[in-house]
């Protein structure tokens, strides 16, 4: 079976799944990638070009494209869907687009809605939304609602300069959001989109760097980080953490170890070494857990992310531990959601 037959008749990222999210231009990180979850999902109009010569040499994951046109990429709609099923994809998205916040009015937001609605019909195609991150933690159910309208599956890609789930009320919206409106996939997401999927949203798709976790908007004022050592998941705290902070755990004696495959036990300290790429561990540590929740029982599957996020919570400020002393607002909002 073809590469295009297989995801044409399985459409596997409608139903509760996860993928590796990476850039189109570096095609050994897609194969890496590819190795894990149940697609992968490729960002950049170059996206569909570069899978074909994958496909060619046997290639046969099913496969998202996001196209980045909310980013400012000139994409005609109908030729980047047609693009898209030519390299096999599980569906296609419509090339996609920013949606502003506006503290006074949801008129932009709901003419984008319904625009972007109507051209997926005609094409049968996916939406593909940029948000700001406040319009889902302050106008979550205005969003659900013309979702619900749109009658099409939508793809929703988070901007904010940081974390958009740890803006104040984004994670309760989010639950809120994936509880309502029917076939919803997170894009561009860090592992909290994951908590979409526990509550009853089809797909993650996870970056494994800053500029693939989230989406920056022009206007926004992206945070600058002086250090520039590797990010790495913490599996066990369930956050990304700058491996000078790591080293400094580990100093004052925290013993940060990473049992899985790719690390075989060692201290994820050792990336503060410039040499060293972490993106094999957090592929890793990020498959792990999106296996976790989706080997979860469906109607336990919300439960069991909260607890997950729970028990991550009890390892911050252990007296003895030496590691982080306080979780990140995301985590403390799924936590006691």
């Amino acid at each position: 079976m073809t590469n295009a037959a297989g995801a044409a008749k399985l459409q596997v990222t409608m139903l509760p799944s996860f993928s590796l999210y990476v850039t189109a231009s570096n095609l050994e990180r897609i194969k890496q990638a590819a190795e894990f979850g149940d697609a992968i999902t490729i960002a950049g109009p170059k996206g569909p070009a570069n899978i074909n010569k994958l496909c060619a040499g046997g290639f046969a994951k099913p496969v998202l494209f996001d196209g980045t046109g909310y980013a400012g990429v000139e994409l005609p709609a109908d030729r980047w869907v047609s693009e898209q099923h030519r390299a096999g994809a599980d569906r296609a998205l419509l090339p996609g687009v920013f949606v502003r916040w506006d503290k006074d009015d949801d008129t932009e937001m709901l003419t984008v809605i319904a625009e972007q609605a109507r051209m997926a019909a005609d094409l049968d195609a996916t939406l593909l939304l940029a948000i700001d991150g406040r319009l889902l933690a302050k106008r979550h159910t205005a969003l659900s609602d013309a979702l619900i309208a749109a009658e099409r599956p939508t793809a929703l890609v988070l901007a904010d300069p940081r974390d958009p789930l740890a803006i104040k009320g984004a994670v309760a919206g989010l639950r809120s959001l994936a509880g309502r409106a029917p076939h919803l996939s997170m894009l561009r997401c860090d592992h909290g989109g994951l908590g979409a999927v526990a509550i009853g949203g089809g797909h993650a798709a996870m970056g494994l760097s800053t500029s693939t976790r989230h989406f920056v908007a022009t206007g926004m004022k992206a945070r600058r980080l002086v250090d520039n050592t590797a990010r790495v998941f913490v599996r066990s705290v369930l956050d990304w953490y700058r491996a000078a902070e790591i080293a400094g755990w580990s100093s004052a004696g925290a013993q940060l170890g990473c049992p899985l495959k790719c690390c075989c036990g060692e201290s994820l300290a050792r990336y503060l070494d410039g040499d060293l790429d972490a993106t094999w561990h957090n592929m890793n540590a990020l498959a792990d857990f999106g296996e976790f929740v989706l080997n979860a029982d469906p109607d336990d599957r919300t439960a069991e992310f909260v607890n997950a996020c729970r028990s991550a919570m009890s390892r911050y400020g252990l007296a003895g531990i030496h590691g982080p002393d306080l979780p990140k607002p995301q985590l403390t909002s799924w936590a006691f959601s």
